[in-house]
């Protein structure tokens, strides 16, 4: 017979609604007892019924992570998807704000492309007591759909007036990456950006005219181009087709880690060597930057810190629903490793 609550109550001396009072961690309990309740828990093995929790309290203690995505998972080659680290680093820093809470996290990926007008699960019925949204490729239209949910709602990476934030400082960090190019004696510039669609294609962009423009004396030439797709073969498609109309970049800055690679799988095929023929440097800094060969010098914007301060933004807001709309924005780190080149007299 599993144990049950009142098992739980008859062996620590105290009742039933004290030992709800204690799972459900109300401050209402006297220190000395909720010690011995929950000595009790762990000495029994009780496990909380979550459906019975669920009705007396109108929470559910899980936190939904909605994962937007371009593509269906299984339509299309891999090569063709985002490398899904991005969004497995900022998971990865939600559960240190949750340590203690008693909450966990749902995961849903949700295709923008292939949904049209469809309703992620997570939103149906009351499955979560808030929601964490990954990507931001989503309009006005599914924006609303978010807000008329009524729960609490943090958008990472990127700034949306409806709702509150977690952002890197994309402008800033695109910004050093290409500073540190300019630094290195490179004169000659490819900018690969992310697709139009994504809201942040603009300050990434304004980000690398900004650094450009403080030093123009010393460029020589530049290129900008949009990835059709904010892929590794979005990355090799753009610089394919800068190199075949005949322009010579010596540095490329890509605008994340999986562009990137890309634009690094097509200068191997075409036996053009990193660094010595071009150097390219990247936004985002994921575990494939070490692991690439050369290791990929790249703009570090702290993912799981990311991940971390939207989870407590969003058990700040159950807590109070009226607080000021957040915007957090986490700095950027340049990290330097073997894929850019000193040209000094270039």
């Amino acid at each position: 017979m599993p144990v049950t609550i009142y098992d739980v109550a008859k062996q620590a001396g105290v009742s039933k609604s004290t030992v709800s009072l204690v799972i459900n961690n109300s401050i209402s309990v006297k220190p000395k007892t909720r010690q011995k309740v929950s000595d009790t828990i762990r000495k029994l093995g009780y496990v909380p019924n979550q459906s019975a929790r669920t009705l007396m309290t109108k929470r559910t203690n899980i936190l939904g992570v909605l994962l937007i995505v371009e593509y269906p998972s299984l339509q299309t080659n891999y090569f063709d998807r985002d490398t899904d680290i991005f969004s497995y680093n900022i998971i990865a820093g939600m559960p240190h704000s949750l340590l203690g809470t008693g909450c966990g996290l749902a995961i849903e990926r949700f295709c923008i492309s292939s949904q049209k007008g469809e309703t992620p699960n997570l939103l149906k019925g009351s499955r979560v007591d808030g929601l964490l949204v990954l990507g931001g490729l989503f309009d006005r239209d599914f924006a609303r759909l978010l807000k008329a949910s009524g729960l609490p709602v943090v958008v990472v990476h990127r700034d949306h007036e409806m709702f509150d934030s977690v952002i890197p400082d994309i402008e800033q960090g695109i910004y050093d990456a290409a500073s540190y190019l300019l630094k290195t004696g490179h004169r000659r510039f490819c900018y690969i950006n992310c697709p139009p669609g994504f809201n942040t294609n603009k300050d990434r962009c304004t980000g690398f005219m900004k650094a450009l423009n403080e030093n123009i004396q010393q460029v020589k030439e530049f290129w900008i181009v949009d990835a059709e797709h904010n892929t590794g073969k979005g990355g090799y498609d753009a610089i394919k087709k800068i190199l075949e109309s005949a322009k010579k970049p010596d540095a490329i800055l890509a605008a994340n880690d999986s562009i990137a690679l890309g634009i690094m799988r097509y200068l191997y095929e075409k036996n053009l060597k990193i660094p010595r023929d071009v150097s390219i440097i990247s936004y985002e800094n994921s575990e494939l930057s070490d692991y690439s060969s050369p290791a990929l010098s790249a703009t570090d914007i702290d993912k799981e810190r990311m991940g971390k301060e939207a989870s407590e933004i969003v058990l700040k807001r159950l807590k109070d629903p009226r607080m000021p709309r957040v915007s957090v924005k986490i700095p950027t780190k340049l990290i330097l490793r073997d894929s850019v080149k000193e040209r000094k007299g270039n």
